[in-house]
Protein backbone atom coordinates (compact mmCIF):
# COMPACT_ATOMS: atom_id res chain seq x y z
CA UNK A 1 0.00 0.00 0.00
CA UNK A 2 3.06 2.48 0.93
CA UNK A 3 4.30 1.74 -2.09
CA UNK A 4 1.44 2.34 -4.50
CA UNK A 5 0.82 6.10 -2.75
CA UNK A 6 4.38 6.52 -3.23
CA UNK A 7 4.56 5.86 -7.09
CA UNK A 8 0.79 8.33 -6.88
CA UNK A 9 2.74 10.92 -5.27
CA UNK A 10 6.21 10.69 -7.71
CA UNK A 11 3.51 10.54 -10.76
CA UNK A 12 1.71 13.36 -9.65
CA UNK A 13 4.87 15.52 -9.19
CA UNK A 14 5.69 14.45 -12.50
CA UNK A 15 3.06 15.70 -14.47
CA UNK A 16 3.01 18.76 -12.45
CA UNK A 17 6.29 19.90 -13.28
CA UNK A 18 5.88 18.43 -16.74
CA UNK A 19 2.52 20.58 -17.20
CA UNK A 20 4.74 23.91 -15.41
CA UNK A 21 7.74 23.90 -16.73
CA UNK A 22 8.54 21.87 -20.03
CA UNK A 23 5.62 22.40 -22.32
CA UNK A 24 5.78 26.45 -21.02
CA UNK A 25 9.27 26.06 -23.10
CA UNK A 26 7.35 24.95 -26.16
CA UNK A 27 7.31 27.99 -28.89
CA UNK A 28 3.93 27.88 -30.66
CA UNK A 29 5.91 30.13 -33.34
CA UNK A 30 6.69 26.67 -34.85
CA UNK A 31 3.82 25.48 -35.76
CA UNK A 32 2.11 26.63 -39.21
CA UNK A 33 -1.73 26.63 -39.87
CA UNK A 34 -4.11 26.64 -42.47
CA UNK A 35 -7.97 27.60 -43.37
CA UNK A 36 -9.90 24.72 -43.08
CA UNK A 37 -12.39 26.64 -45.45
CA UNK A 38 -15.55 28.12 -45.39
CA UNK A 39 -17.56 27.62 -41.76
CA UNK A 40 -20.58 26.24 -44.07
CA UNK A 41 -20.61 23.33 -46.59
CA UNK A 42 -23.02 24.45 -49.56
CA UNK A 43 -25.94 23.64 -48.58
CA UNK A 44 -25.69 24.45 -44.98
CA UNK A 45 -24.44 28.22 -46.67
CA UNK A 46 -27.62 28.06 -48.91
CA UNK A 47 -30.22 27.44 -45.46
CA UNK A 48 -28.23 30.12 -43.55
CA UNK A 49 -29.11 32.88 -46.50
CA UNK A 50 -32.40 31.83 -46.61
CA UNK A 51 -32.73 32.33 -42.80
CA UNK A 52 -31.45 35.57 -43.31
CA UNK A 53 -33.87 36.76 -46.01
CA UNK A 54 -36.80 35.12 -44.07
CA UNK A 55 -35.70 36.90 -40.71
CA UNK A 56 -34.23 40.38 -42.08
CA UNK A 57 -33.84 42.71 -39.02
CA UNK A 58 -35.67 40.97 -36.85
CA UNK A 59 -33.17 38.87 -35.27
CA UNK A 60 -29.32 37.99 -35.41
CA UNK A 61 -28.77 34.14 -36.84
CA UNK A 62 -25.47 32.68 -35.91
CA UNK A 63 -24.46 29.21 -37.09
CA UNK A 64 -22.98 25.85 -35.31
CA UNK A 65 -23.12 27.03 -31.54
CA UNK A 66 -21.89 25.19 -29.10
CA UNK A 67 -24.59 24.36 -26.66
CA UNK A 68 -22.32 25.09 -23.65
CA UNK A 69 -22.61 28.73 -24.84
CA UNK A 70 -26.35 29.01 -25.12
CA UNK A 71 -26.95 26.72 -21.77
CA UNK A 72 -25.91 25.47 -18.99
CA UNK A 73 -27.01 23.21 -16.39
CA UNK A 74 -29.93 23.94 -13.95
CA UNK A 75 -31.20 22.21 -10.56
CA UNK A 76 -28.39 19.94 -10.18
CA UNK A 77 -27.72 18.72 -6.61
CA UNK A 78 -24.13 18.98 -6.05
CA UNK A 79 -20.73 19.89 -7.94
CA UNK A 80 -20.84 15.78 -9.36
CA UNK A 81 -24.29 16.10 -11.07
CA UNK A 82 -23.37 19.70 -12.84
CA UNK A 83 -20.24 18.01 -14.22
CA UNK A 84 -21.78 15.83 -16.11
CA UNK A 85 -25.00 17.42 -16.77
CA UNK A 86 -22.30 20.04 -18.08
CA UNK A 87 -19.96 17.29 -20.24
CA UNK A 88 -23.62 15.83 -21.95
CA UNK A 89 -23.39 18.79 -23.30
CA UNK A 90 -19.97 20.15 -23.80
CA UNK A 91 -19.03 18.71 -27.50
CA UNK A 92 -22.33 18.79 -29.39
CA UNK A 93 -23.70 21.99 -30.83
CA UNK A 94 -26.84 23.79 -32.57
CA UNK A 95 -27.35 23.92 -36.23
CA UNK A 96 -28.41 27.90 -35.73
CA UNK A 97 -29.26 29.86 -33.25
CA UNK A 98 -32.01 32.79 -34.24
CA UNK A 99 -31.24 35.96 -31.32
CA UNK A 100 -33.20 38.70 -30.49
CA UNK A 101 -31.68 41.65 -32.83
CA UNK A 102 -31.34 43.76 -29.48
CA UNK A 103 -30.21 41.69 -26.69
CA UNK A 104 -28.91 38.43 -28.92
CA UNK A 105 -30.64 36.44 -26.48
CA UNK A 106 -31.44 32.97 -28.23
CA UNK A 107 -35.13 33.00 -28.93
CA UNK A 108 -35.16 29.46 -31.45
CA UNK A 109 -32.90 26.55 -32.44
CA UNK A 110 -33.14 25.23 -35.73
CA UNK A 111 -31.66 22.37 -36.56
CA UNK A 112 -31.23 21.25 -40.55
CA UNK A 113 -32.27 17.60 -41.96
CA UNK A 114 -29.55 17.57 -44.72
CA UNK A 115 -31.50 14.40 -46.24
CA UNK A 116 -28.67 12.31 -45.06
CA UNK A 117 -28.81 8.42 -43.67
CA UNK A 118 -29.61 8.91 -40.12
CA UNK A 119 -26.38 6.65 -38.13
CA UNK A 120 -26.22 6.64 -34.21
CA UNK A 121 -23.78 9.48 -34.01
CA UNK A 122 -26.97 11.53 -35.52
CA UNK A 123 -29.90 10.00 -33.62
CA UNK A 124 -28.37 10.34 -29.97
CA UNK A 125 -27.38 13.93 -30.66
CA UNK A 126 -31.20 14.53 -32.10
CA UNK A 127 -32.56 13.29 -28.93
CA UNK A 128 -30.32 15.63 -26.75
CA UNK A 129 -30.95 18.25 -28.77
CA UNK A 130 -34.85 17.84 -28.02
CA UNK A 131 -34.35 16.56 -24.43
CA UNK A 132 -32.15 19.82 -23.66
CA UNK A 133 -34.55 22.59 -25.59
CA UNK A 134 -37.33 20.87 -23.82
CA UNK A 135 -35.77 21.69 -20.53
CA UNK A 136 -34.67 24.95 -21.21
CA UNK A 137 -38.19 26.08 -22.98
CA UNK A 138 -36.23 26.61 -26.23
CA UNK A 139 -38.34 26.51 -29.37
CA UNK A 140 -37.00 23.70 -31.75
CA UNK A 141 -37.44 23.86 -35.36
CA UNK A 142 -36.69 21.29 -37.69
CA UNK A 143 -36.12 22.02 -40.97
CA UNK A 144 -35.36 20.54 -44.64
CA UNK A 145 -33.23 21.24 -46.80
CA UNK A 146 -35.84 22.43 -48.80
CA UNK A 147 -36.44 25.23 -47.75
CA UNK A 148 -33.09 27.30 -48.82
CA UNK A 149 -35.99 27.80 -51.70
CA UNK A 150 -39.40 28.53 -49.51
CA UNK A 151 -38.46 31.90 -47.42
CA UNK A 152 -42.03 31.89 -47.42
CA UNK A 153 -42.49 29.20 -45.32
CA UNK A 154 -39.91 30.01 -43.36
CA UNK A 155 -40.99 33.05 -42.18
CA UNK A 156 -44.54 31.18 -40.93
CA UNK A 157 -42.10 28.51 -38.86
CA UNK A 158 -40.50 31.88 -37.34
CA UNK A 159 -42.95 34.16 -36.93
CA UNK A 160 -44.62 32.20 -33.77
CA UNK A 161 -41.60 33.19 -31.97
CA UNK A 162 -39.80 36.05 -33.88
CA UNK A 163 -41.95 39.43 -34.44
CA UNK A 164 -41.91 38.91 -37.95
CA UNK A 165 -45.22 41.21 -38.05
CA UNK A 166 -44.86 44.50 -38.10
CA UNK A 167 -47.94 46.14 -36.40
CA UNK A 168 -47.70 49.49 -38.27
CA UNK A 169 -47.73 47.83 -41.49
CA UNK A 170 -50.19 45.25 -41.11
CA UNK A 171 -53.74 45.51 -39.83
CA UNK A 172 -55.87 42.17 -39.42
CA UNK A 173 -59.78 42.34 -38.93
CA UNK A 174 -61.80 39.60 -37.61
CA UNK A 175 -63.56 37.40 -40.08
CA UNK A 176 -66.52 36.66 -37.73
CA UNK A 177 -67.52 40.49 -36.98
CA UNK A 178 -64.85 42.79 -39.65
CA UNK A 179 -63.13 44.13 -35.97
CA UNK A 180 -59.58 45.11 -35.65
CA UNK A 181 -57.49 42.73 -34.28
CA UNK A 182 -54.79 42.46 -31.30
CA UNK A 183 -51.69 40.30 -30.76
CA UNK A 184 -51.84 38.84 -27.13
CA UNK A 185 -49.75 36.40 -25.72
CA UNK A 186 -50.63 32.30 -24.73
CA UNK A 187 -50.33 32.46 -20.64
CA UNK A 188 -50.58 28.58 -19.86
CA UNK A 189 -51.09 25.47 -22.38
CA UNK A 190 -49.31 23.96 -24.60
CA UNK A 191 -49.16 26.85 -26.47
CA UNK A 192 -47.45 29.06 -23.66
CA UNK A 193 -45.58 32.12 -24.57
CA UNK A 194 -46.92 32.01 -28.32
CA UNK A 195 -48.38 35.23 -29.67
CA UNK A 196 -51.75 34.81 -31.68
CA UNK A 197 -54.57 37.20 -33.24
CA UNK A 198 -58.24 37.90 -31.43
CA UNK A 199 -60.58 39.68 -31.98
CA UNK A 200 -60.36 43.46 -30.16
CA UNK A 201 -64.82 43.02 -29.24
CA UNK A 202 -63.73 39.69 -26.70
CA UNK A 203 -65.55 38.29 -24.63
CA UNK A 204 -68.17 39.37 -27.24
CA UNK A 205 -66.27 37.81 -29.96
CA UNK A 206 -63.62 34.65 -29.50
CA UNK A 207 -62.40 34.37 -32.72
CA UNK A 208 -59.21 33.98 -32.83
CA UNK A 209 -55.92 33.73 -36.13
CA UNK A 210 -52.91 32.29 -36.25
CA UNK A 211 -49.71 34.40 -35.49
CA UNK A 212 -47.66 32.93 -37.87
CA UNK A 213 -49.51 33.38 -40.94
CA UNK A 214 -47.34 35.38 -42.51
CA UNK A 215 -48.47 36.80 -46.45
CA UNK A 216 -45.05 36.89 -48.62
CA UNK A 217 -45.94 39.09 -51.31
CA UNK A 218 -43.25 37.19 -53.43
CA UNK A 219 -44.32 33.89 -53.07
CA UNK A 220 -47.69 32.20 -51.97
CA UNK A 221 -47.57 28.61 -51.22
CA UNK A 222 -50.28 26.51 -51.93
Amino acid sequence: MVNIFIVVVVLVAFFYFAQKYLLKQENTAEYQYRKKGPLLNMSEGAFYNALVAAVGGHGVILSKVAMGTVLVPHKTKNKKEWFIANNQIAKSYFDYVVCDARTLEPRVIIELDNGRELDKGKIDRQKLIMQVCKSAGLPLIGANIKYSYQVGKLRRLLAAHIDLIESDKEVRFCKRCGSPMVVKVATQGEFKGRRFFTCSRQPHCTYTENYNVVFDDEEIDS
